[in-house]
């Protein structure tokens, strides 16, 4: 189980437009202690990013045709979501430095190893509360 302190968990968004996945993913996070919301659309997570004020963002880089790297971008300059860490996924054969460019803290590829997702969400949670 993963805190970030005591009795507020973190938050995670995640962002992708497979359904699947997208239940498959938030089924495991919240098992893991975490508060999960997602979107299946870019503009759905614009939406949902003011009020939720995720630490942790799981982002495709193709989402409904939509570039999620620009949205990275976008995440990443927002000072109301300092310090957020972006791990942008990809189904594509993609360069590490092209989503690096655009402010992801990494990149997978899917198929997704969960564990190793737990994995880095563990680090960048390290992360985030050096940072605060």
């Amino acid at each position: 189980m993963f805190n970030m302190d005591g009795d507020n968990p973190a938050r995670i968004l995640i962002i992708d437009d497979d359904i699947d996945l997208l239940m498959l993913l938030e089924r495991r996070l919240k098992q893991e202690g975490f508060e999960v919301e997602t979107a299946a659309s870019l503009q759905e997570a614009q939406e949902i990013v003011p009020y939720f004020l995720p630490q942790i963002i799981l982002l495709d880089i193709n989402v409904n045709g939509d570039d999620g790297r620009v949205l990275c971008y976008e995440l990443k300059n927002d000072p109301k979501l300092v310090p957020v860490k972006v791990m942008m996924m990809s189904g594509f054969d993609i360069s590490q430095g092209r989503a690096i460019l655009f402010g992801a803290d990494e990149l997978v590829s899917k198929p997704l190893n969960m564990e190793y997702i737990l994995l880095r969400i563990g680090e960048f949670l390290k992360q985030v509360k050096e940072i605060e």
